[in-house]
């Protein structure tokens, strides 16, 4: 498994081994049994047996959390897809766990398989995670910062059976190799379904009876701990005859257009968009795929896509601003209604305890949901505290407001510095943003010196001794190779003696530090300046005629929190000059790749369809029965899929009936006059 500089090997010992430049440098055990590794936040992680994932790249192998699964029949994410979180998958259950490395919390999630599935190593693109199900074959998404599930898959073109999951060009894409759709999904978890053109050795494999290629369906039973998708085999056509997929009017029930589809002897699979959108109503037709017009064989699949019906979020749990946040953004109106009940902890204050009408209830648009939180509690008795303490409890977890005030000398067994009153007084139910006046014992202080020591102890320290701590974030820890929340600077310094609630500053090495610009710079070494600055580089390829350098920046230049993860975007692959247009070489392997094959025939005569010489590009496979005996062929070039990047052009074959046959190939972004043609992919 291949990570950052290094190559990292297990063996039947359960001993981990690092390569670097195809050298052995160091081999350990972790003192149990392996179950593998993988990849997260671009470090090399080893998974124990028990569920144990330790990060292997430091001077000693360091535990950042347990999984919550563990077995034989776990398979942990593909480090081709990584990110941020370590994943895994049970197999046996259809458990999926993820593990955030920096912080060590995790999840699990039960996915609502209802028959038994096929699952495979998943793969993470944004703050999604996917699991492949071979046995559907479908995607399920996992919403990595709610900690949820999908309560139904996305679907995957094709008969049952393993599929090509990769995450490229900034997309998660779920390929069969023989169906003529793939799914594509973007960083924000939004679906779609790109066509990826005729060939002879593409078609819809669900237009068929039984898989691929004729073979036997893919027997879940036992499988393998972990496989890599194998290719399926080209599928049998249907009996050569072709139908247009019809066009429908937007607002079409999908009842009406899949009843439509079916009396042209194609296949129907309705699937719902997951919300609705403005000018048509739940059920109504949004498109099709493959896209009207398109001609297909007798038997094909056509997926229908309609506006699902508009359910109410999930918010219960979640402060109530952020609740109404989410109701509004899904296009429904919010009440806030605060609760009868007095809040018993102060972690429920102002925390949405209730919702109406309940998550995932159909609802329509505009519709009315109540949120309701608790905003009151029982005030707690902080008396003796010192008050600068006592303070900050108040605010910062009881959500109120504090107004410290001198009060009177200090008495037997009191200390300057400690409450002496607080009014309301304890016991006293408020509401968020009551205002709590602390009297405390007046007198001096003199402070010792706290710099060296973290910000959270050296405030609790100032406070104390009866002082009012001002934090102050200070330079960026990393540019002075500093920990992060060490006290550099105090004022009034140490041993000077000050009056009870005066305010002591200090000043602290902060996580708040530079991003600069990076547009136009070599993407290697913009990653290798990220990561050295304390943020995280997620280098993400796309296509774009301009390779090697940083494309787009995400975030902007700026000051941002340490470990932010900063996503550069650039492209590896260079495209050189064909005949057809800018493209890419043979073997090129970008996302949606097109193989054009190159055929030329000299056979003489009218051997060449009515010609003697005669030649054409194509991307139909050499073999195929459509080529002609005579024409022999080569891969020329690699295409790309169109509409996977801004400024492709798309480029047509096309050709005159009859003998002799012309050939021409021609750019156009819709098909061109002729009387047969073929859409090679697009170039720049």
């Amino acid at each position: 498994m291949p990570c950052a500089d290094s190559v990292w090997l297990t063996t039947e010992k359960d001993e981990v081994v690092e390569v670097v430049s195809g050298r052995e440098v160091r081999r350990f055990r972790l003192g149990a049994p392996l179950l593998g590794l993988t990849v997260s936040d671009s470090h090399p992680i080893a998974v124990t047996a028990d569920g144990t994932a330790y990060m292997i790249d430091g001077e000693t192998p360091r535990a950042v959390g347990k999984l919550g699964i563990a077995g034989t029949a776990v398979v942990l994410g593909a480090w081709r897809g990584a990110g941020r979180h370590v994943l895994a998958v049970d197999r046996a259950s259809g458990t999926v766990a993820a593990l955030d490395p920096r912080t060590g919390r995790g999840f699990t999630v039960q996915l609502k398989l209802k028959s038994r599935g096929d699952l495979a190593a998943p793969v993470t693109l944004g703050s999604f995670a996917y699991v492949p199900d071979y046995a559907g074959p479908s995607l399920w998404k996992i919403d990595l910062g709610r900690a949820t599930a999908a309560s139904r898959p996305l679907d995957v073109p094709g008969q049952p059976g393993p599929f090509e999951l990769s995450v490229s060009g900034g997309r998660v894409w779920a390929n069969n190799q023989y169906d003529r759709s793939v799914l594509v999904v973007d960083a924000n978890g939004h679906e779609r379904y790109a066509d990826k053109g005729t060939g002879a050795e593409l078609t819809d494999t669900e237009g068929q009876t039984g898989p691929p290629g004729g073979g036997s369906p893919t027997d879940p039973k036992d499988p393998p701990t972990q496989r890599p998708p194998s290719p399926q085999g080209p599928p049998k056509g249907p009996d050569g005859r072709l139908v247009t997929v019809p066009s429908f009017a937007r607002g079409t029930p999908h009842e009406q257009a899949c009843a439509t589809i079916t009396e042209l002897g194609l296949r129907c699979r309705a699937v719902s968009a997951g919300d609705d959108e403005p000018g048509v109503d739940p059920g109504d037709v949004l498109g099709t795929s493959p896209a009207a017009g398109r001609r297909v064989p007798v038997g094909s699949r056509v997926v229908v896509r309609y506006a699902g019906p508009l359910r109410t979020p999930e918010v219960t749990g979640l402060p109530y601003r952020e609740a109404c946040r989410q109701v509004t953004a899904a296009r429904l109106r919010c009440e806030q209604v605060v609760s009868a009940e007095v809040a018993i902890a102060p972690e429920q204050l102002g925390v949405v305890s209730a919702q109406a009408p309940q998550a995932q209830t159909e609802i329509s648009r505009n519709s009315l949901v109540t949120v309701t939180y608790p905003d009151s509690i029982a005030l707690p008795n902080v008396a003796d505290q010192a008050f600068g303490a006592a303070c900050t409890r108040l605010e910062e977890l009881y959500k109120m407001r504090c107004q410290a005030v001198l009060g009177g000398p200090v008495t037997a067994g009191k200390q300057a510095g400690q409450v002496q009153s607080q009014e309301p007084a304890a016991g006293t139910v408020a509401k968020m943003g009551t205002t709590v006046t602390l009297r405390y014992y007046k007198g001096e202080s003199t402070p010792g010196t706290v710099v060296g020591a973290n910000i959270s102890a050296a405030c609790g320290a100032i406070q104390a001794e009866g002082l009012e701590c001002v934090p102050v974030e200070g330079t960026c820890a990393q540019t002075v190779g500093r920990p992060v929340g060490e006290v550099y600077g105090q004022d009034p310094p140490a041993g000077q003696t000050v009056a009870v609630g005066s305010r002591v500053t200090l000043t602290y090495y902060g996580d708040k530090c530079t991003v600069p610009g990076y547009g136009g710079q070599g993407w290697e070494a913009a990653c290798n300046d990220i990561n050295a600055r304390g943020f995280s580089c997620n280098a993400v390829p796309v296509l774009n005629p301009t390779p090697g350098v940083v494309l787009a920046q995400d975030p902007p230049a700026g000051t941002y929190q340490l470990g932010t993860p900063v996503t550069i975007h650039y492209s590896p692959w260079t495209p050189v000059p064909t005949v057809l247009g800018a493209a890419y070489p043979p073997g090129t392997q970008i996302p949606g790749a097109r193989v054009i094959y190159h055929y030329t025939c000299d056979a003489g005569g009218d051997l060449c369809r009515g010609l003697p010489r005669n030649e054409f590009y194509s991307g139909l496979a050499p073999g195929s029965p459509t080529i002609g005996a005579h024409f022999r062929g080569a891969a020329y070039a690699v295409l790309m899929t169109c509409g996977t990047a801004a400024g492709q052009a798309r480029v047509w074959r096309t050709w005159n009936g009859g003998s002799p046959r012309y050939y021409q190939h021609v750019r156009s972004e819709s098909p061109p006059p002729a009387d047969d043609r073929e859409e090679l992919g697009c170039v720049w």
